[in-house]
């Protein structure tokens, strides 16, 4: 009866491979799942089928950087010219004022201040640009400065300046230092600003190329994990070394005393994290995303917080996607497009019902769409009106009219 009962178990577990032949066998034995219980209810039986490989979603990725203009490829840029860094600067006007800072309104010598703090009359007629990386999660904005520029006295969630976050291990080229020396104008994958220097380092070309490229790495799992002091979002990818019983045995990027990065060791919970990239299912999509439910929304990744196109790139980073980082370029770069913008609501919710696991876009905003569940259709999305990370009906909200593009990512 034993050996009955081992026979089965090795034919199902050999089955197993056979029906997910891009996961690696570490990842099956190694990786502890978290399953959201609210998102069981929108799991579908087949939904651990793998939709796309790895090697697809770099095929994927190309694609994308061929349809949008807002991923750099920094491997390329190897000089520029003053008027290059010039434009760069000036990609962004200071906002529309009156602006306040916390109750307080900016005054012009503020603002007078912060312009000559972009140290415009030290740029180089050419620049070399230096490499470098993200050694905490960071703020990136359009002009060098922590001066808030809020629309008014009680807003504390939207920042005139504030572009997007970094997140720790991102890499980067440095440019320009500000006139203070506080600052440096960077590059990063999805975004040109301003980045304050206690937040980078800078790397040779060996290191560079070691916290971008090994081959052994993790992905962090969790909407945000805090490890001695540093923030750790989903998708941040990381160097690991080895795991035992419940750990893996991570590195993550610090600098030294001559601004120079070295190698720091940091243990994470096996819980939170994943050998690899995860594989690409239904089953994972919903799963990452319901991790970030009540979430607070901040524009931008303000105060560790997310808001609606970073929850989408956030999660479908740990598939090993690259997404652009505002909704205006990822609804039309990054997968396939049904419009809907001549579509009743009716139509809509008949085309969007037959499409689970999609992107739904309007002006402004992207939703993921789960499904249906007791016939009401369901998304998750960051959004303003509840300044969190929120589960809505479609039906309920004013989305379903606004919806204008339906994306497909398989």
């Amino acid at each position: 009866m034993k050996k009955t009962i081992t026979f089965i178990l090795i034919i199902l577990g050999l089955i197993n491979l056979k029906l997910h032949p891009k996961i690696k066998k570490e990842n099956i034995n190694e990786h502890i799942e978290t399953l959201n219980e609210k998102a069981l209810s929108f799991i579908k039986e087949d939904d651990n089928n793998i939709l796309l490989s790895i090697s697809e979603i770099q095929k994927y990725n190309q694609n994308i950087s061929k349809n949008t203009n807002s991923l750099y490829d920094l491997e390329k840029i190897t000089s520029l010219s003053k008027e290059e860094v010039l434009n760069y600067i000036n990609l962004y006007k200071l906002p529309e004022l009156p602006k306040y800072n916390s109750n307080k309104k900016i005054t012009k010598n503020e603002i007078n201040y912060i312009l000559e703090n972009r140290n415009i009359s030290d740029i180089k007629n050419i620049t070399t640009p230096k490499k470098g990386l993200i050694i905490k999660r960071s703020n990136l904005r359009s002009l060098p400065t922590n001066i808030n520029f809020f629309p008014d006295k009680d807003t504390k969630n939207f920042d005139s300046i504030q572009e997007t976050e970094l997140t720790i291990n991102t890499k980067i080229l440095i440019l320009h230092q500000s006139k203070d020396k506080m600052w440096s104008l960077i590059i990063s994958p999805t975004y040109i600003g301003w980045v304050e220097n206690t937040n980078i380092t800078y790397a040779t070309d060996a290191d560079w190329d070691y916290f971008d490229n090994t081959k052994s790495f993790i992905i962090i799992t969790e909407p945000s994990l805090t490890i001695d002091n540093l923030i750790l979002d989903m998708g941040v990818k990381l160097p690991y070394l080895k795991f035992s019983n419940d750990n893996y045995i991570a590195i993550i990027p610090t600098k030294n005393n001559k601004n120079y990065v070295t190698k720091k060791i940091i243990t994470i919970n096996k819980k939170h994290a994943h050998i690899g990239y995860l594989p690409y299912t239904k089953r994972n999509i919903i799963n990452q995303a319901f991790k970030y439910e009540d979430t607070p929304y901040s524009w931008g990744g303000m105060n560790k917080n997310v808001d609606c196109s970073s929850l989408i790139l956030n999660i479908y980073k740990t598939f090993g996607f690259i997404f652009p980082r505002n909704t205006k370029e990822q609804q039309k770069s990054i997968g396939k497009i049904t419009y809907l913008s001549n579509k009743t609501n009716q139509e809509k919710l008949d085309i969007i019902s037959k499409n689970r696991i999609s992107l739904l876009y309007k002006p402004g905003h992207v939703m993921l769409y789960l499904g249906e569940s007791n016939k009401e259709h369901y998304i998750i999305h960051a959004t303003k009106e509840t300044l969190k990370v929120t589960i809505s009906k479609l039906e309920e909200t004013s989305n379903l009219s606004k919806i204008d593009r339906l994306v497909t990512i398989f």
